[in-house]
């Protein structure tokens, strides 16, 4: 006669218990089964800048170029998507070091939701979207006033798609990325107080302006600035630091950053040629009157045309920096216009640009602060830019008093994750194979319970 064996009720109940303690320790303990997302793909320094009424901007860094978007949406479903500033004017997803993404067309003092992809991976603020509140609406800005440079590299060749970070005291922070000409703006008249209920103040002369910039694998630079002198910064070339507050300006070299691998090399001063710093070619401005900003041989003067319906033209001396601007005369219809510079001995830019219908966007465009080498005098409006958080990144010397944080900071509308130790992680699967192999222990357990309830069934009904 053969034995009949059973497991009592008792200790399947046990191995079952036993089986869920077990996982939540598992899960507790943090032991994953798998491996994550790969570390060069990870969004880090993450950072929220040009917070208005219905746009902001989120900025990070990768150790590999990558392509990058947002998902968001004012729920956590997250219904719509944003990309890559650089990929809104081709048309196409590029892979990048640096990723900056304007969010538009939003709705003033609204709460939003977002997560980063990062060349197809999600990634956001532990198991959570990131979230952030757009200002409420304000009256009329403060007068234009417009801050614009040059980055360049250690070759002082121009550095294109870098992030240049902007603060004033108690302000929300300003950013924008550079041009492929290494040309930045950013309009300071659009920063609004750190908590973001009114316009931020400040001293047209005597305030300091921090600024870091972030290049990614060229290196990273930051600079101190009066409020006097941004028009323009003097040329910032990455991998030092510099106190333009001092004549002449003192620069010490940055310690590089540690996923860089580029060497720092000689800077050679930049030579004076033709330019235009904004608009930028196909850029889209909601201003009529925009100025144009651009630069030059010192002591030459530029003849400007604007092919509109009208014909406008006019003329600007280059200043003793190697600077002009010039605020077009008259209020511009809506839609494409062709701006042409030219100097006498031959040297001729062409661009064209696109003045939106009032209301149809919420971006600041140039329209003019007065300067002693203009012909006319008025007012700009720059490209979208506002909000600004160092990293831990830069390496200050005694001669700066900007002091990067690894965590950003924007005011208590806004949540985000802190950077410093780490970065944002993606999803863990230990919680799905967890369970997945729970679940089919239980069945085979059940399939092994019946096998030898119907073997016992069997043997009684022999003995009978």
């Amino acid at each position: 006669m053969r034995k009949s064996y059973r497991i009592p009720t008792l200790l399947a109940l046990f191995l079952l218990l036993g089986g869920l303690v077990g996982g939540v320790f598992l899960i507790k303990r943090g032991i994953k089964f798998s491996s994550g997302a790969k570390v060069e793909i990870k969004p880090q320094q993450v950072r929220i800048s040009n917070i208005g009424e219905r746009s902001f901007t989120v900025s990070w860094v990768t150790d590999e170029k990558t392509t990058g978007f947002v998902q968001y949406g004012p729920t956590e479903e997250l219904m719509f998507t944003a990309y890559d500033d650089r990929d809104q004017i081709s048309g196409q997803q590029g892979k990048f070091w640096t990723h900056h993404v304007t969010i538009k067309g939003l709705s003033p003092a609204t709460d939003y939701f977002f997560k980063i992809n990062s060349e197809g991976q999600t990634f956001d603020n532990n198991g959570r979207p990131y979230s952030v509140k757009t200002a409420p609406l304000l009256g009329e800005a403060l007068p234009n006033d417009v801050a614009y440079g040059t980055v360049v590299k250690q070759d002082n060749s121009p550095a294109e798609g870098v992030i240049v970070y902007l603060s004033l005291a108690n302000a929300s922070l300003l950013s924008t990325m550079t041009k492929s000409s290494g040309n930045w703006a950013i309009p300071l008249n659009m920063a609004r107080t750190s908590d973001l209920s009114s316009w931020a103040k400040y001293d047209k002369d005597a305030s300091i302006e921090e600024i870091f910039v972030q290049g990614g694998p060229d290196g990273t630079a930051t600079a101190i600035v009066l409020t006097r002198n941004d028009s323009p910064v003097p040329s910032i070339t990455l991998g030092n630091n510099f106190d333009f507050r001092e004549s002449p300006p003192q620069a010490t070299p940055t310690e590089p950053p540690v996923s860089s691998k580029f060497e720092v090399k000689e800077n050679i001063l930049p030579s004076y040629e033709l330019r235009i710093i904004n608009p930028s070619s196909g850029e889209e401005i909601n201003t009529l009157r925009p100025e144009i900003i651009g630069a030059g041989p010192p002591g030459e003067v530029v003849d400007i045309k604007v092919e509109s319906p009208k014909v406008l033209t006019g003329k600007v001396k280059i200043g003793g920096d190697g600077n002009w601007r010039w605020l077009v005369p008259e209020e511009l219809s809506p839609g494409q216009h062709t701006i042409t510079v030219s100097l006498a001995n031959g040297q001729k830019i062409t661009r064209t640009f696109t003045v939106l219908a009032v209301g149809e966007s919420n971006l600041p465009s140039f329209t003019a602060s007065p300067s002693a080498t203009l012909t006319p005098i008025s007012t700009p409006t720059p490209t979208q830019i506002l909000t600004f958080i160092p990293t831990s990144t830069p390496t200050p010397t005694p001669t700066l008093t900007l002091t990067p944080t690894p965590t950003p900071t924007i005011g208590g509308r806004i949540i985000i994750p802190s950077t410093e130790g780490g970065i944002p992680k993606s999803g863990s699967l230990t919680p799905t194979f967890l369970f997945s192999t729970m679940g089919a222990g239980l069945i085979f357990l059940g399939m092994f319970l019946l096998r030898i309830k119907k073997y016992d069934a069997g043997e009684s009904a022999r003995k009978r």
